[in-house]
């Protein structure tokens, strides 16, 4: 895997700032949706893919390379 970092600039960047909490919302979201119950053993697995990769793009904005773990 190609690891992946964001300069400093970049974090500290305005759309970055704007898209990150757009995705910890979205991340609330889907962990709420997670939560139901009533839901087939594939639709939570399409789920928590979905929480997986938001977590990926949020660490992004950590002071650690993204290596795909």
């Amino acid at each position: 895997m190609i690891n992946f970092e964001l300069t400093d600039g970049e974090k500290s960047h305005p759309l970055w700032k704007r898209l990150s909490a757009y995705l910890e919302l979205r991340l609330v979201f889907l962990r709420q949706q997670n939560d139901d119950a009533d839901m087939t053993e594939q639709q939570t697995a399409a789920l928590r893919g979905q929480i997986k990769s938001i977590r990926g793009i949020i660490a992004l904005g950590d002071d650690r390379p993204l290596t795909g773990e």
